[in-house]
């Protein structure tokens, strides 16, 4: 039950309005992109047939040098500075209505990754593109089963919310053409991380879909929960740093260990 008037200790935590018609939309995403993931690995040759037509453009220097930075070290541009924020929003006024976005895009990487790699792949082992097909050149070689994408789960874990957030007007947050510029730059961000591991070599489409879905689907989750844990007072401003020690802790451990 949504209490109406919360204590005054939880009074500064606030979560974008998120709605039955939003949650059904960003459930209607998730589902639209699964219905692809498995045309895209059903379909004969599909997959192989869009990253090997990169080929030729994985020779190009230009083309090769831009995506292979990218695509390996533009991930760390998410975890590290979203952790940084969120702890720097406890004292700067001007972040301090996006802590619990903050928290629930670093809950959300910090839950999902460790379900993507080792859990998921190990469950599927589906083999990398260049296993699979000796002549697709990827860019570089990464350890491990390819299904599903954890570059592009993370790409979206840790924009979603915040893009959720600038699209948002509630009590809380006023949508205007500064945030929605924010949050189309990030959106872009996403997709185009998400699909670097394409144009790399180091994943199918059937991956990156797969992985951009269950951010989706994990986003709407994790947000029911958080919103019940500020309804009910579980989640408040005197506990809110064990929140965050925890779950920053666990974002490191994964770009240590697994990313």
């Amino acid at each position: 039950m949504k209490i109406d008037n919360p204590s005054p200790s939880n009074s500064g935590l606030k979560l974008f309005d998120l709605g039955t018609s939003k949650k059904l939309f960003l459930i209607l995403c998730t589902a639209i992109l699964w219905i692809a993931t498995l045309i895209a690995y059903f379909i004969p040759d599909f997959n192989y047939w869009l990253v090997a037509s990169f080929n030729t453009l994985r020779t190009d220097p230009l083309f090769a040098g831009f995506w292979y930075y990218y695509t390996k070290y533009m991930l760390y541009v998410i975890g590290i500075p979203l952790s940084i924020l969120y702890l720097v929003s406890f004292k700067l006024n001007n972040l301090k209505p996006y802590r619990i976005v903050f928290l629930l895009a670093i809950m959300t990487s910090a839950i999902g990754t460790p379900l993507v790699d080792p859990v998921m792949k190990d469950l599927f082992a589906v083999p990398r593109p260049w296993v699979l097909y000796p002549d697709i050149n990827s860019l570089y070689y990464v350890n491990g089963f390819s299904f599903p994408s954890g570059h592009s789960f993370q790409a979206f874990a840790g924009t979603l919310p915040l893009i959720i957030c600038f699209l948002t007007s509630d009590d809380t947050f006023k949508r205007n053409s500064k945030t929605v510029t924010l949050a189309i730059i990030l959106l872009i961000f996403a997709i185009t991380l998400a699909f670097s591991r394409l144009f790399a070599g180091v994943h199918f489409l059937s991956d990156v879909l797969f992985g951009i879905g269950f951010a989706v689907i994990l986003t709407v989750i994790l947000a029911s929960i958080l919103q019940w844990l500020l309804d009910t007072g579980r989640l408040n401003l005197k506990n809110e740093k064990w929140y965050a020690l925890i779950f920053i802790m666990m974002v490191f451990l994964n770009l240590v260990l697994i990313t």
